[in-house]
């Protein structure tokens, strides 16, 4: 006689599931339990109740079982609750079949995140009770405890930091050898960037705060969580009719000045692409056909489509399994996908229709860091040669800017969601003291002070200067600026720009405002006579691209560098114009000998000798053959 019943799971599939789901990366949890804290606030709001919106992270890293905690107090779980929402697997638990803007769809993240990582414990307040239960591994088989509720006490509630109301803690033991746990910093730099949580970070009526926990509990460090935008000019607003369904769906394109990580670099950190969101809640982050598309890098936005939640809603697999996003081979995201396509294709081309100007932008950016690279060693030349061996006896010299106080660098590129440092030099004058409180602030909320408050302390090579570590951190791509130091009456400025990918973080190499060489010009206009001169007003070399020796040497672009030959010129007046002006510095200043004969002789000696010796070095900067 045939028999039926209720297909029951293997034991070992939860551990496979959890590991599909959350692959043993700490972020990956994170996500799932931060957006349930959330989706209980969003529950909460959707009734008309107002929220405080808070979300403690708490994290005690360890050698071996590192304890994660994530707080809310929000709506908090009675023991029925529990069973129902840690108990069991697939349950939909979240709202979302009762069209609450929530982000839950399998009912299965907590119960993921805890085994993906090893074992864990929920505790929770509701009225008048306190309530908690287990998600264990007992000799390998996932094990939910369900405990008797308890009377939530003064005591019990101050253990929980729940004075008074709901709330509910999550807390993992990382526990398995496979699973590594990120450092803080890493924590927070890319908790706040992961695609899915951004409308979260980006919510006013949200508040993340992230802590670093000692052995004992304490606070070590904590951070608030915030996300912004790239900085961009909006290209396309436009309703879209999905053809086939009855569906619409809002496209939102931005381009960037600056060119944004992609998925293929930064994966769900990337700052580019186009968020999928319904209802609020983000499922997937694309660029559809485009996503390898390098003139697509500088496009971002969003693709709104409220229909998506119906399907779900209804059971509709337009989702992956695995949590990865959008299941395109589905008919809607199909269509959804062809429709958005369409609108993209155009702005993508005029990208590619640019490339040739781009390409020359990045042929400039190259040849510009060549020649700041160039400059860093023309200066060390000019140092080692020019400066008075007797200064110091041997103690390095720091170069401090005449007002008596500087940054270096005086311009700072930092990645999106990093920390990058200043150092900032003071002159030790009568007016300045040892440890002395220097005051930094910041003219944009773009870019973060660290480090508000900053003691100086004398350098280690050179006792004359005082020094201080300035740590700054970007908050939006492509924001900028202005860090200011205040000492006494002294003021000090740094430009601070925030970029999307690191290799684009290639700051100029640093020059001090009494370096000989500035900066290397390129000039039409001047007397083509005199292939190459040194500007002593600017402390810049200037190349006459007009001259008929150098002229022939140019490509189609007017450019000397982007040839083997060109470089090689580019090298030969760049020797000479060095060269000839230490020579000039180190005669008039009496560093070098006048033995016979007039200063013009001798400068022209030591520029022969001055040749013979660093040539073969500026040839090596300079052709580089690329």
């Amino acid at each position: 006689m045939a028999s039926s019943r209720k297909l029951q799971y293997a034991d070992r599939v939860a551990i496979q599931q959890a590991d599909q789901a959350i692959r043993k990366d700490v972020m990956r949890a994170l996500v799932e339990v931060i957006t349930n804290s959330n989706d209980s606030y969003s529950r909460l709001e959707h009734a008309g109740t107002a929220t405080e919106g808070l979300i403690i992270i708490e994290v005690l890293r360890k050698h071996k079982n590192s304890v994660i905690r994530i707080q809310d107090f929000a709506e908090g779980m009675t023991d029925s609750r529990m069973d129902k929402v840690v108990g069991t697997y697939g349950e939909a638990t979240s709202g979302l079949k009762e069209d609450k803007h929530v982000r839950g769809m399998w009912g299965r993240g907590l119960k993921d995140s805890i085994f993906g990582l090893g074992y864990g414990y929920v505790r929770s307040f509701k009225g008048a009770n306190y309530y908690s239960c287990s998600l264990l591994l007992k000799k390998g088989v996932p094990t939910f405890d369900l405990d008797d509720p308890v009377r939530a006490t003064v005591p019990l509630r101050e253990k929980y930091n729940v004075p008074e109301g709901n709330s509910t803690l999550v807390e993992i033991i990382v526990s398995r050898d496979d699973v590594k746990m990120p450092q803080y910093n890493n924590l927070r730099n890319y908790l706040q960037r992961h695609f899915e949580l951004r409308p979260i970070m980006s919510n006013p009526k949200r508040r993340i705060v992230l802590r670093e926990m000692g052995t004992d509990w304490k606070i070590r460090q904590e951070h608030e969580l915030s996300y912004r935008a790239p900085r961009g000019e909006k290209m396309l607003s436009e309703r879209l009719k999905i053809p086939g369904f009855p569906a619409y769906a809002k496209l939102e394109v931005y381009r960037s000045g600056i060119e944004l990580s992609t998925r293929g670099e930064e994966g769900d950190y990337a700052d580019g692409g186009l968020l999928v969101i319904s209802r609020a809640t983000v499922i997937s982050l694309t660029m559809l056909k485009f996503e390898n598309d390098p003139y697509a890098a500088y496009f971002y936005g969003s693709i709104q489509c409220d229909y998506l939640h119906d399907l779900l809603k209804n059971d509709e697999p337009v989702l992956t399994a695995t949590r990865d996003g959008i299941n395109w081979t589905h008919p809607f995201a199909k269509a959804l996908k062809t429709t958005v396509e369409a609108k993209l294709e155009p702005l993508i081309q005029a990208e590619r229709d640019h490339a040739i100007h781009d390409e020359q932008t990045k042929l400039d950016k190259k040849l510009r860091q060549k020649l700041d690279r160039a400059l860093h060693e023309l200066n060390t030349i000019a140092v080692t040669e020019l400066r008075d061996q007797r200064d110091g006896e041997g103690i390095r010299k720091l170069e401090v800017p005449e007002s008596g106080m500087g940054f270096v660098p005086e311009r700072l590129y930092v990645q999106t969601g990093q920390t990058a440092t200043l150092t900032l030099r003071v002159a030790l004058g009568e007016n300045e003291r040892m440890n002395a409180t220097a005051s930094i602030i910041s003219n944009s909320p773009e870019i973060i002070v660290s480090t508000p408050q900053v003691v100086l302390k004398p350098h280690k090579t050179d006792p004359t200067v005082l020094e201080a570590r300035v740590k700054v951190e970007g908050r939006q791509v492509g924001g900028e600026g202005t860090i200011t130091a205040y000492l006494g009456r002294n003021r000090a400025q740094a430009i601070v720009q925030v970029h999307s990918k690191k290799e684009t973080l290639t700051p100029p190499a640093p020059r001090g405002s009494n370096a000989l060489f500035n900066d290397i010009n390129f000039d039409d206009r001047t007397d083509p006579r005199q292939r190459v001169y040194y500007d002593r007003v600017n402390s810049s070399i200037v190349i006459a691209t007009a001259a008929p020796s150098v002229k022939i040497y140019l490509d189609e672009n007017n450019r000397l560098d982007t040839t083997v030959q060109g470089q090689v010129l580019l090298a030969e007046l760049i020797t000479e114009a060095v060269c000839r002006e230490i020579a000039r510095e180190g005669v008039e200043k009496g560093k070098y000998l006048v033995l016979e004969g007039s200063e013009a002789d001798a400068i022209q000696n030591h520029f022969i000798r001055l040749q013979n010796r660093y040539a073969h070095l500026i040839h090596q900067y300079m052709v580089t053959k690329e």
